[in-house]
């Protein structure tokens, strides 16, 4: 499995969203960015850092949290109220995580970029991608309404987007539930009350590569 640049705890987590708000101004014009998305950026970074500081014990222990949905759900998704003290920072909407990632993509892909702004903005381990080897990742999946969410990882931009599989409490065989290019990946569709167990893969060139990833199960109403 690749490591990904982006931390797995808390802690990291808030270190890594500190580093982002300081250092990418410092490089965000010359990668192709605008001031105001410059500004977006640091505003998501800084949310981030706050919800994981005051409400990260919350998050972890409960899925459906609002917070979860300002961290990986939809972009599109309306402003989510949360409780602010008078030193809360600048609310943004919903899909942080996904915000990050089409960021480092961008960042990624533009021609000023070097190895050196990967290590200044901590969105490049160092590590090759092995293809062969790589482990799909899925974070926890949670039933929101008539759906259920479930955040990805997508190798820090190496794989296009993930193929994620639904299996049902005995059924033989997982199904297809569709290609996602973004976290989070929604099933709008899982069909009647039950445990429901996600799998996905990574994709390249709409074909899948590596290992299947862990599986990560939900209940819904």
């Amino acid at each position: 499995m690749s490591k990904s640049y982006y931390p797995t705890d808390r802690a990291g987590r808030i270190d890594w969203h500190n580093n982002f708000a300081k250092e990418f101004p410092k490089v965000g014009k010359d990668l192709g960015f605008t001031d105001a998305e410059v500004t977006n950026a640091v505003n998501d970074s800084q949310y981030a850092v706050y919800i994981y500081q005051t409400l990260g014990r919350e998050i972890d222990s409960d899925p459906g949290h609002a917070a979860n949905a300002v961290m990986t759900g939809q972009s599109s998704g309306e402003y989510v109220d949360l409780p602010a003290g008078s030193d809360a920072p600048t609310a943004v909407r919903p899909g942080i995580d996904t915000r990050r990632q089409a960021r480092a993509e961008r960042i990624k892909r533009h021609d000023n970029y070097t190895d050196e702004i990967g290590k200044q903005l901590r969105i490049d381990t160092g590590a090759k991608f092995d293809a062969n080897n790589y482990r799909a990742e899925l974070g926890r999946a949670r039933a929101t309404g008539s759906h259920v969410t479930i955040p990805f990882r997508k190798a820090g931009g190496d794989v296009a987007g993930i193929n994620l599989y639904r299996q049902r409490k005995g059924e033989g065989s997982p199904r297809l539930v569709g290609f996602f290019m973004r976290t989070p990946a929604i099933d709008t569709a899982p069909g009647k009350s039950g445990q429901l167990t996600y799998t996905a893969c990574g994709v390249i060139n709409g074909k899948e590569i590596g290992q299947a990833s862990d599986a990560v199960s939900v209940m819904v109403s």
